[in-house]
């Protein structure tokens, strides 16, 4: 038994909730690294697109691009910071947080963002030293009020 499947039924059996994001897809930008001004904690900020072909009613072949904002605190932001750049193939996972904010005029705004958990770098070998798996080092997550972006 695969261990998603494990943790699926784990979820299911104890009633409770998910939220859970895979993600492999390619960064459309170099990232952009800040400091958490009250404890110095780095976070990264960037885009990861996800493309996906279908067909339409006409049965041509289309092609869609979906992009994802990211969010990596930590030595996960110094290490993204460090070998992700623009193109780079990744594969990232954790949870969807959506924050609200009003802009100039009073009016609600939303933004979601996928807080980076753990990371797999996917390009062909020789583009890393090895393989760098995320979950090899713990690292805290900081409130949303801390966040500088």
């Amino acid at each position: 038994m695969s261990v998603l499947y494990s943790s699926f039924l784990y979820v299911i059996s104890t009633k409770m909730d998910l939220n859970k994001v895979m993600l492999i897809g390619r960064a459309t930008n170099n990232l952009q690294v800040k400091s958490i001004e009250s404890s110095g904690t780095p976070v990264a900020n960037f885009t990861v697109a996800t493309n996906r072909k279908f067909k339409n009613r006409d049965w041509n072949l289309l092609e869609d691009a979906e992009y994802h904002r990211c969010v990596a605190y930590g030595k996960w932001a110094e290490v993204l910071w460090k070998y992700l750049t623009k193109w780079k193939r990744v594969y990232i996972e954790w949870r969807l947080r959506t924050r609200k904010r009003q802009d100039s005029e009073w009016n609600e705004r939303f933004s979601t963002e996928v807080i980076v958990d753990n990371f797999i770098f996917l390009d062909t070998k020789g583009q890393w030293d090895e393989p760098w798996y995320s979950s090899d080092v713990e690292h805290p997550i900081p409130d949303d009020e801390e966040v500088p972006f």
